[in-house]
């Protein structure tokens, strides 16, 4: 897997944590100061609690010691995970509202070994939308209450469940006293954001299971929409540029404990279509090409079947999703229109997607982190921060999508599909042109 965009540290985990020849000389060959940016960059990407399952007897005393008490702290937090699930099951029971559990603590153990090996900042339960309204109602009873301080367009859940209390952020991911926040998702598929539907997905709640966890019993979905649910959200998160890398180390662990039961893959097989099999096959993909994992063949297969298209982008942007963690791109675009058949719904994402539209409240902390970083300085006025942080976002999506239309133009000539695919992208280059000019004079001027 290429690399070139993706910091030393980076590179270095990766590849400490592949499957297959897994390679530690990178990591312990890492100076103090990569340590400290890999420790930031794992609290991020949620691969903390999986640096510290490795073997560490030539990693730094301090990062030793520093992975030891998350190990510790995490397991403390763990009892508070199973005690606000409880008491939030018990509410929603006494309400009438049916529920399942989604990703957290229901991935142990078939693709995290313990749950206490998991971080966990909030609570992912799945309610029919018919429901969400009662859950809503049935938890704010016991204390929480709705967050409107942030955008829920693109979310594919209700906003966000948090209980006020006086806890404080003290700079530790896995403190045990951080309350959990609860996230009631209304689907597991959202058409409107994707702008394409997937059919299958609405068996997954009649196939539902009840499954337990060190004496706690819960409703999850089953083991064959379990795998589903997690492979859709990588592709939503592909989709939205939103972090994937966890939950691709989690799918790679799990595809290669069961690439030699054929059992399961068929039971997979006949229960997920054609259709819904191709976009698991997407997260598939990735798993095998970042992490090194077995594949059963009817994981191959599936990989296989993709159109020609969507292989030709994986083989090209592979490492997009990876390097956007450090540098923005919208790589993804490519890929999310060719599942798309509408001439309607390309433009509406091609609009989304080169005009940002959503921009950060004046006093966020996004805009004056934005702020301290473009002009070091903490002593700006709210309105002069606003200015440098729109500035830094137009400049930042005008970039981004310049590259993303040279990049697929060259993907798409190096693929020889040279006449139409130059209409194609010439025509797509001046709509960006455009929309580039638009965002820079609307969000500054706007």
């Amino acid at each position: 897997m290429s690399a070139s965009k993706i910091p030393r540290e980076v590179a270095a985990i990766i590849a400490a944590l592949q499957l297959r020849e897994a390679d530690l000389t990178p990591l312990i060959q890492l100076e103090d100061h990569e340590w400290k940016s890999l420790l930031a960059f794992c609290d991020l990407a949620h691969l903390t609690l999986p640096l510290a399952q490795l073997p560490q007897n030539d990693f730094p005393s301090w990062v030793v010691e520093r992975l030891k008490i998350n190990i510790a702290d995490n397991a403390l937090r763990f009892e508070r995970v199973k005690a606000t699930y409880k008491e939030a099951a018990e509410a929603l029971d006494r309400a009438g509202v049916e529920h399942v559990v989604i990703k957290g603590f229901t991935q142990a153990p078939d693709y995290v070994e313990d749950p206490r090996l998991r971080a966990q900042s909030d609570l992912d339960l799945y309610c029919p939308v018919e429901m969400i309204e009662s859950a809503r109602s049935a938890l704010q009873e016991i204390g929480y209450t709705p967050n409107n301080q942030q955008s829920y367009a693109y979310a594919d859940h209700d906003h966000t469940m948090v209980r006020v209390g006086d806890w404080r952020w003290r700079g530790n991911s896995f403190d045990p006293e951080m309350p959990l926040s609860i996230e009631l998702h209304f689907c597991l598929w959202n058409d409107f954001v994707s702008y394409f539907h997937i059919a299958g997905i609405d068996g997954f709640w009649n196939r539902r299971t009840t499954r337990s966890i060190e004496g706690f019993t819960f409703a999850s979905l089953s083991p064959v929409d379990h795998l589903g649910y997690l492979a859709l959200h990588i592709l939503r998160n592909i989709f939205l540029r939103d972090t994937i890398l966890h939950h691709v180390y989690e799918l790679a662990g799990f595809l290669h404990r069961r690439a030699d039961d054929d059992i399961f893959w068929k039971t997979w097989t006949e229960t997920h279509d054609a259709s819904l099999r191709a976009c698991e096959a997407i997260a598939f993909y990735y798993a095998q090409a970042w992490f090194g994992c077995n594949l059963n063949p009817w994981v191959k297969s599936a990989i296989e079947d993709l159109s020609p298209l969507q292989q030709q982008w994986l083989r090209r942007f592979a490492i997009s999703p990876l390097e956007g963690m450090v540098h923005m791109n919208k790589d993804f675009l490519w890929l999310q229109l060719s599942f798309l058949r509408s001439t309607k719904a390309k433009l509406q994402l091609l609009k989304r997607t080169l005009i940002p539209t959503h921009l950060a409240g004046i006093n966020t902390s996004l805009v004056q982190l934005t702020s301290e970083r473009a002009m070091q300085s903490r002593k700006l006025h709210p309105y002069l921060r606003y200015i440098v942080y729109l500035a830094s976002r137009s400049a930042s999506h005008s970039r981004s999508s310049m590259a993303v239309v040279v990049g697929g133009l060259r993907w798409r000539l190096s693929e020889h599909q040279l006449v139409r695919q130059f209409w194609v992208f010439l025509a797509a280059s001046f709509f960006l042109t455009w929309a580039c000019l638009s965002t820079s004079f609307s969000s500054i001027f706007f």
